[in-house]
């Protein structure tokens, strides 16, 4: 009979495979999601097994399944380019490549090629959701001649040998951010591997999902982690505890250049170089290159506007605050509050109010140089040691004290990684 895994959404069992798991699928866990309990035969999903004969005996079995809650698998799905939009156009793309091959033959295929002329993403996205609500099962179940069900419900329960669930994607997580969307965030994506380990196909305490996602990266670089450039390993090391600890589940599929290996000097003239770089050698991994909101460089990319970079290297400055539109700032004529953004909104003003304030006001920030080619002047944050300890303090405090956490101020960085996270949309 073979063994099985089944990859579910809320309970549905959207992908089953015999004797392996699907590599693309495991991108989706880490191996901090590896999940081992036991159960009786008769906790098996159902919607896969059948009715399980409930007389066990007491017996239980192992149960090992790669588990993760789905508005985490929403965001890592969009991190690696599987938006809704990116779906909606595969869709539409292939269906219609499909429909004109079909034409072809009209005398053999005329009545798919009606049904398929006709259907719509938003069709299929609504027949899918129903099909899952009321847990229809696809071929070779009969659930499709149910009374009642409507043509694209039928279809997607029919035998699509050559498409899972009847579903038109180039790669099959489209399908699984689809099915993400349709069922309530705080509920479970699962790859259960159980039979899979029990049968001998893995071993027992083998890192399956870091092994699979490993062989997989190798021969496509492009699954592999984001790498962020920054202009200094400052930006770096404080943007890497950010992630770490705002958005844990998506720290992994991030990587920055390691400054202090490379002996790269850092600074917004350097990272313009290695974008060129980058894009000269034809790198095919997700680069994301992050420039300071100053003035200095805002210079340094004007270079890059006449340079056709490819899709896959992304330019960002950091987002412009509110909190920075009237921030205090020292120059010959004494202390006055101007609005900093674009002129020296540098990592240190991203850290939060509550690191940037000492003894009750903001550190301000010091003119230094003017840029004639912008026509506008260079700041710099005072006391960057002290702002970068009092970070440190507020970091490590929070990753023990929910309270603090939630009292602190996150709204710079998380504007910051929010636009890392919608970079390639």
């Amino acid at each position: 009979m073979g063994s099985y895994s089944e990859l579910s959404v809320n309970g549905y069992p959207l992908l089953v495979t015999k004797s392996e798991v699907v590599p693309e699928v495991m991108t989706l866990f880490r191996e901090t999601d590896r999940r081992v309990s036991t159960r009786a035969p008769a906790e098996r999903n159902e919607l896969v097994e059948g009715k399980v004969d409930t007389e066990d005996g007491g017996e239980t079995e192992a149960v090992i399944v790669y588990r993760c809650q789905t508005h985490e698998v929403i965001d890592r799905l969009n991190v690696m380019g599987f938006t809704l939009r990116r779906a909606r156009e595969d869709f539409e793309a292939l269906r219609k490549s499909e429909v004109e091959e079909l034409a072809e033959d009209m005398d053999w295929f005329g009545d798919r090629w009606e049904f398929l002329k006709e259907l719509t993403f938003d069709d299929y996205v609504s027949a899918l959701h129903e099909v899952m609500t009321r847990r229809l099962r696809p071929y070779p179940f009969s659930d499709r001649d149910s009374e009642g069900l409507n043509p694209v419900v039928k279809y997607i329960l029919g035998e699509n040998d050559d498409r899972l669930l009847g579903y038109f994607c180039s790669d099959v997580r489209s399908l699984l951010r689809i099915a993400c969307e349709l069922v309530e965030p705080n509920t479970y994506v699962e790859q259960d591997i159980s039979e899979l380990v029990s049968a001998g196909y893995y071993g027992e305490n083998e890192s399956v999902c870091l092994n699979t996602t490993s062989r997989l990266t190798a021969g496509n670089p492009e699954n592999s982690s984001r790498l962020i450039l920054t202009e200094g390993s400052t930006d770096s090391a404080l943007l890497r505890d950010a992630i770490d600890l705002l958005y844990p589940h998506l720290s992994a599929y991030y990587s920055f250049l390691d400054f202090a290996s490379t002996n790269s000097r850092g600074g917004a003239g350097h990272l313009v170089g290695i974008v060129k770089a980058f894009a000269a050698a034809g790198i095919t991994n997700r680069v994301i290159a992050l420039f300071d909101n100053d003035t200095a460089a805002h210079e340094a990319t004007r270079s890059l506007d006449a340079i056709p970079l490819p899709p896959n290297i992304a330019v960002l400055h950091y987002p412009d605050l509110e909190m920075l539109r009237h921030y205090p700032t020292q120059g010959p004529a004494g202390l006055s509050h101007l609005d900093v953004n674009g002129l020296a909104a540098s990592i240190e003003l991203y850290l939060g109010a509550d690191v940037l304030s000492q003894n009750g006001t903001l550190v301000p920030i010091q003119w230094r140089g003017y840029s004639e080619a912008l026509e506008k002047y260079q700041g710099e944050v005072m006391h960057k040691n002290q702002v970068h300890d009092a970070f440190q303090r507020k970091v490590r405090q929070c990753r023990t004290d929910v309270e603090a956490m939630q009292a602190a101020d996150w709204v710079g960085l998380k504007s910051i990684l929010e636009s890392v996270f919608r970079a390639f949309e």
